[in-house]
């Protein structure tokens, strides 16, 4: 018996639970930033200076993340006073999801 695998991306459903930001800061000179919102495609964004923020609606049981190369540290915030993820490793990562 053949078990197929969907590779669809997840779609956010319903109204969004809160806003998050993602924030990097700290370190020196540019640095690469790896992201996903709500479950969607990896975005990268080079030679990004720091602070760098991203704000963006939470759906219900999607996974967001953000990846820093190099040895700033990484935050994720919901409704601007909650920290749901911090990282302080060199290539720092964070992630969240919602699940109400």
């Amino acid at each position: 018996m053949e078990t197929s695998r969907s590779t669809e991306t997840p779609k956010p459903t319903g109204a969004p639970v809160g806003t998050a930001t993602m924030e990097v800061r700290g370190g020196t000179g540019p640095v690469t930033i790896r992201y996903s919102i709500n479950g969607g495609a990896e975005q990268v964004e080079t030679a990004e200076t720091l602070p760098w923020t991203k704000d963006y609606p939470v759906y219900d049981r999607l996974t967001s993340y953000v990846i820093v190369e190099g040895t700033p540290v990484c935050a994720i915030i919901m409704d601007g006073n909650r920290l749901v993820d911090l990282g302080t490793d060199v290539n720092a990562t964070c992630s969240f999801a919602y699940w109400g």
